[in-house]
């Protein structure tokens, strides 16, 4: 399973120590990561963090190894964040739901804010609905309010790594509008709006027979020890309701 997408450094959405307790995330938490490995290095905790598409962090957790360039990264990650769209069929031991975000339109300057079904001229970078549930969402949303999803053809630029390279698209100006989750919109400080009808919850899941520092992460996380560093880029906390 092959992780890349030329003319993005990959390796930024890896964190902490290869030896450490591995997790698998979705990639609209790369920003947290070095929070959460900070946080448990002060514990004496060693983790290492991989942030991905949502459909290769299930595929991580299903055994799936991943390629970056000739590296292949082998184990099965002990804790996994997903969004509970694909959580059916996965084996785990243990479960919570622990934030909800919300898909968006974003975009940078003076434009208007858009109507999705309306967007015939302008370029929109979609995730891809086949590697992301962000994909698979809006997918859905523009089936249902909008028409063919195909006849976005010539004006969406699918974005494999959608959470690299959506933003870069929308700053450089090769995408007038991308579709996010919301909370990467705040971080890169874009203007946006909330479609109704696109929230989705996010679960941590502890692996089957993983250790007991994986399962004492767990149960920490399960506490609430992160919420701090999930609130500075304003996650609805489920944990805090």
């Amino acid at each position: 399973m092959k992780f890349a997408s030329p003319g993005f450094d990959m390796v930024s959405d890896f964190f902490g120590h290869t030896d450490g307790i591995k997790m698998s995330v979705t990639g609209n938490q790369w920003f947290v990561a070095p929070q959460i490995v900070a946080h448990f290095e002060s514990k004496s905790i060693k983790v290492y963090i991989e942030a991905l598409p949502s459909v290769l962090v299930r595929k991580r957790a299903n055994g799936a190894p991943l390629s970056l360039g000739n590296l292949q990264i082998d184990g099965i990650p002990e804790l996994v964040c997903i969004d509970n769209n694909l959580l059916h069929g996965m084996k785990f031991s243990q479960k919570f739901e622990a934030f909800e975000d919300h898909l968006c339109i974003a975009w940078v300057g003076t434009k208007e804010q858009p109507d999705i079904c309306k967007i015939k001229k302008e370029k929109l970078a979609i995730p891809n609905p086949r590697l992301s549930s962000a994909g698979m969402i809006f997918k859905k949303y523009y089936e249902k309010n909008c028409g063919y999803y195909g006849d976005l053809k010539g004006v969406a630029i699918i974005c494999d790594i959608h959470h690299r390279e959506i933003p870069q698209k929308i700053m450089s100006g090769t995408a007038d509008y991308g579709i996010l989750w919301e909370s990467e919109a705040r971080y890169w400080k874009f203007k946006y709006y909330v479609p109704d009808d696109v929230e989705m919850k996010f679960s941590w899941i502890l692996a089957k027979n993983s250790s007991q520092q994986s399962e004492t992460v767990f149960n920490a996380i399960k506490s609430g020890v992160l919420s701090e560093y999930y609130n500075k880029y304003q996650f609805n906390n489920i944990l805090q309701k």
